[in-house]
């Protein structure tokens, strides 16, 4: 890597102070969805705890309760780093707690991030006979009393994101088309240049100062970055 480039990484990259959510119904196919939409030009860091949750899940029979505490920490230290990077993110989950997407996308904001949201749809149907056939299965009953409270919510996500992409993933609905459609709008919401007026002033300071990081500028340290990141991560 040239030295000009490596210096001038973060603040010229593609696609920084942009985050994009997931939502829709528990299984119903978002993280291979991500996969499959996301850009290859442009690579957005995925904000969840799986990669870590998995690599305990390696070390054999391990309980919960003996890696959480390390897992909370290590997911806050790496959203600590993409968002002193302004990298460009995917924040991977179900949105069923309104005020907890709420909290998350207000800290984007305020950092200077613009904001959307791809929904991913299935029918109860649909939802019901995945459950049935996870490796653990998850009771009817509360699969109908999550998809009511989920859908309920559409609505309101729909409403308060300017970009906000529908995908159908019942079965045999995720086409090579739909997939195409959905990459070539998310792609376009990375590569357009950031609306967030606080996004816009920090890009301006950072270019004319020839500096590269959110903590190079005065009124940020890490600390602040990381009460952000305690809230985010509030239950």
């Amino acid at each position: 890597m040239k030295f000009l480039e490596f210096i001038n990484e973060s603040i010229n990259d593609k696609g920084i102070f942009k985050a994009i959510h997931m939502g829709g119904m528990p299984g119903a196919g978002k993280t291979h969805i991500l996969n499959s939409i996301k850009s290859g030009g442009i690579e957005p860091r995925i904000v969840n705890t799986d990669k870590f949750t998995e690599h305990f899940k390696a070390y054999g029979d391990v309980k919960w309760q003996e890696y959480e505490g390390k897992i909370k920490l290590l997911t806050k230290s790496q959203l600590i780093n993409y968002l002193d990077s302004l990298l460009p993110l995917w924040i991977d989950g179900t949105s069923a707690s309104a005020p907890s997407a709420q909290r998350r996308d207000g800290i984007l904001k305020s950092l200077g991030y613009d904001t959307g949201m791809v929904w991913v749809n299935t029918s109860l149907e649909t939802s019901l006979n995945r459950a049935a056939k996870r490796e653990r299965p998850v009771p009817p009953d509360f699969i109908k009393e999550v998809y009511k409270k989920i859908e309920s919510l559409k609505p309101y996500y729909k409403s308060n994101y300017n970009f906000f992409v529908e995908i159908n993933n019942d079965d045999g609905e995720l086409t090579d088309s739909v997939i195409l459609s959905a990459f070539r709008k998310t792609t376009g919401f990375f590569n357009e240049p950031v609306k967030n007026p606080i996004g816009q002033s920090h890009i301006k300071e950072l270019k004319e100062k020839g500096l590269k990081y959110l903590t190079d500028l005065n009124q940020f340290d890490r600390s602040y970055l990381s009460r952000l990141a305690s809230v985010w991560y509030t239950s």
